[in-house]
């Protein structure tokens, strides 16, 4: 059975090595891999820690299937320059790839909704690579393309997503009833 939990500090190191092979594997050929895992993890963990300080709630959660971890994803509070007010980040989304196609990402996703969506946010926004797979996940679910950022000194395209939490989270759950 699938769960989904907090991550402990002691899930981070494997959370983080999962991201830094998802980066590699979703720029493969498209933009240099400049991912260090130690500063990623020390990134991470800082941001996890820093919360409060920063007045942000930040949400680290797995999936899990017999304590093995399945997925990751981090969300926070938005930006107010993406969603002005009550609006909510994706700040990553990672599962392992032979753990795909079983209804990971739909799971967490979902339980981020639902966890922001009971503090009264409405939007969410979702920076992904503009060349990855995934950005049909997002599309099929109803976000929309608000623009295109470039990061890494224009070698890599960014596509910014926004959603409504309701009908985002309406879509997902359609989807997830293939999965039970």
């Amino acid at each position: 059975m699938i769960t989904i939990r907090n991550l402990t500090a002691d899930d981070m190191k494997e959370a983080i090595q999962l991201k830094v092979n998802c980066w590699t594997e979703e720029l493969a050929g498209k933009a240099e891999n400049t991912l260090n895992y130690s500063r990623e993890l020390e990134f991470w963990v800082d941001w996890m820690n820093s919360a409060e300080e920063n007045e942000d709630v930040r949400l680290l959660i797995g999936a899990f299937e017999d304590n093995k971890m399945l997925g990751v994803a981090f969300a926070s509070f938005a930006e107010t320059e993406d969603i002005p007010e009550k609006g909510i980040e994706l700040n990553g989304l990672w599962v392992y790839s032979e753990q795909r196609g079983r209804g990971i990402s739909i799971r967490l996703i979902l339980h981020i909704l639902d966890f922001f969506k009971s503090m009264g946010k409405e939007k969410i926004v979702i920076y992904n690579h503009h060349y990855c797979p995934s950005n049909n996940f997002y599309r099929k679910f109803g976000a929309n393309v608000i623009r295109q950022d470039e990061q890494m000194s224009g070698k890599l395209l960014v596509d910014v997503f926004i959603a409504d939490i309701d009908i985002y989270k309406n879509n997902i759950e359609k989807s997830l009833l293939k999965y039970k």
